[in-house]
C-alpha cells in the first residue's frame, strides 16, 4: 500500500529524492490502500485494498467512480455479467468465459460464476466443484416463469425434442384400387403416409459455441 499527497516540498536532496521516490510509489501502486487517498485530484486512480475495486476520481473532484472488482480476472462496473451466456463465432472460449460444456469447474477459482448459477446445472462433486450448463447441441428457449406457454418448467430444466400431436391420413369411401398403395381397399377403410424425415425436428441453424461469462 502506498499513498501520496503528491506535493513535493522544499528540502535536502536526499529528501527530496525520498519523497519523489515515494510518490513515484504511490503512483505506480494507484494509491492503493484500504481508505482513500488524503489528497484527491480529479480523474485519479485509486486501487480501495478494502472491496478489491480500481476507482477513478470524476472530473469535479467530488466523489470517487468504480471502474471494476479485481479478483481472479477483472470484472468492469456495468459490464457483462458474470452467469451471462453468449454465443462466439470461434471453436475456443475466450478469456473470461468457460464453454457450456456441462464441465465441473472450481467454485473458489470461479467464485463469481458461482455466486451467480449455484448449482442449478449440476452441484458437481458435492463440495468444491459445481457444473456449468451443457449447450452442447441445443437450443435455448426462454423460462416461462409463470406465463403458462412452457408451463411446468423449472429454470435450467432440460427438454427433449417434441411434435405437436397430429397425425395425416387417406381416406376411402368405397371399393376399389389405392393408387397410393397398390392394394384393393374395402369400402371405409383409412390409411396413413408413409413415415418420412430425419433422426430429429429442426429448424435451419448454424452451430457456433455457447460460452458462460466467469
Amino acid at each position: 500500500m502506498s499513498q501520496h499527497d503528491f506535493s513535493i516540498a522544499n528540502q535536502t536532496a536526499a529528501n527530496a529524492r525520498s519523497d519523489i521516490n515515494n510518490a513515484l510509489q504511490a503512483l505506480a501502486s494507484l494509491s492503493s490502500g484500504a481508505t482513500a487517498p488524503s489528497t484527491t485530484y480529479a480523474n485519479q486512480l485509486w486501487y480501495d485494498t478494502a472491496n478489491n475495486q480500481i476507482k477513478m476520481r470524476n472530473e469535479a473532484n467530488s466523489d470517487w467512480i468504480v471502474l471494476g472488482t479485481v479478483g481472479t480476472t477483472f470484472e468492469v462496473t456495468g459490464g457483462i455479467p458474470a452467469g451471462a451466456v453468449q454465443s462466439f463465432a470461434m471453436n475456443t472460449a475466450p478469456t473470461g468465459w468457460l464453454d457450456c460444456d456441462g464441465s465441473a469447474v472450481s467454485r473458489t477459482t470461479y467464485s463469481t460464476l458461482y455466486t451467480a448459477i449455484g448449482t442449478t446445472f449440476g452441484a458437481g462433486d458435492g463440495s468444491t466443484t459445481f457444473n456449468v450448463p451443457d449447450l452442447r447441441g441445443e437450443f435455448i428457449r426462454g423460462w416461462d416463469d409463470g406465463r403458462g406457454v412452457d408451463s411446468g418448467r423449472t429454470f435450467g430444466s432440460a427438454q427433449a425434442d417434441e411434435l405437436k400431436s397430429h397425425r395425416h391420413s387417406i381416406a376411402f369411401a368405397g371399393n376399389g384400387w389405392d393408387a397410393y398403395t397398390g392394394l384393393n381397399q374395402g369400402t371405409g377403410v383409412t390409411d396413413y403416409t408413409d413415415y418420412t424425415g430425419g433422426d430429429e425436428t429442426r429448424p435451419r441453424n448454424i452451430a457456433l459455441l455457447y460460452c458462460i461469462k466467469t
